[in-house]
């Protein structure tokens, strides 16, 4: 029961930023990405992760109850 739940929160996530992940491929500027790829993709990349950060801070803390849950059981 607690793995299902733990699991079900992760995949809400795992959707919210899949779905921005697929825009993002739609909105690359090839000149700009051909310009200096590493450049380009490190700025689409932070950029990311800025707009996600409070999805991804959200799983760290469900990973820490769900561990503290499984230790707790043990």
């Amino acid at each position: 029961m607690i793995v299902n739940k733990f699991l079900d929160k992760i995949d809400i996530l795992k959707l919210k930023i899949g779905q921005d992940a697929d825009k993002i491929l739609e909105a690359i500027d090839i000149d700009e990405l051909l310009k200096d790829p590493e450049v380009y993709l490190n700025a689409l990349s932070e950029q990311f992760m800025k707009d996600h950060d409070k999805e991804i801070k959200q799983g760290y803390k469900e990973g820490q109850k769900f561990a503290t849950k499984i230790i707790e059981k043990s």
